[in-house]
């Protein structure tokens, strides 16, 4: 249970990805063989534990929290000090990640292929849609239509 997992355990991190794909509480509980009551109560705890992270996350770094929705993994805030929006979202594969919106090209970035594989798995993880086309954009365009799905502005 550490903060760069959202203080979640590997079980809840396992009943979290579960529901970002979308599937059914009532499923969970027969996929997991838990009562549809422990999901419940999980999703109650992992919601709390998700939500508490994001905070903290933003408080570390000095973000302004427009918007969270720690179901969805995602905090949007704004940075004064670099006069900027700020994604903080959690993977259940990757842990806490920070993302500013800023223009740039991540061409020549040190962590193109990291950041690249990371966005795609999160992308198929989520049931997101991708066109052929779209897969070979760059980390901070695949970023975009990834944060923009879960916020609800695509």
């Amino acid at each position: 249970m550490s903060f760069m997992h959202g203080y979640l355990t590997p079980r809840q991190r396992e009943l979290w990805s579960l529901l970002i794909k979308k599937i059914k509480q009532k499923d969970i509980a027969r996929i997991l063989n838990i009562t549809k009551q422990t999901v419940s109560k999980s999703v109650f705890i992992i919601e709390k534990k998700i939500a508490r992270a994001l905070y903290e996350a933003a408080k570390l770094n000095r973000i302004i929290i427009k918007r969270m929705e720690p179901l969805k993994g995602i905090l949007l805030g704004y940075s004064p000090e670099f006069k900027t929006e700020v994604i903080i979202f959690l993977s259940p594969k990757y842990g806490l990640q920070i993302w500013y919106r800023i223009e740039h090209s991540c061409k020549d970035c040190y962590f193109y292929n990291e950041c690249k594989k990371m966005l795609l798995d999160e992308i198929q993880l989520r049931g997101i849609k991708l066109r052929e086309e779209e897969k070979s954009l760059e980390p901070s365009k695949l970023a975009e239509l990834l944060f923009n799905h879960l916020l609800g502005e695509d």
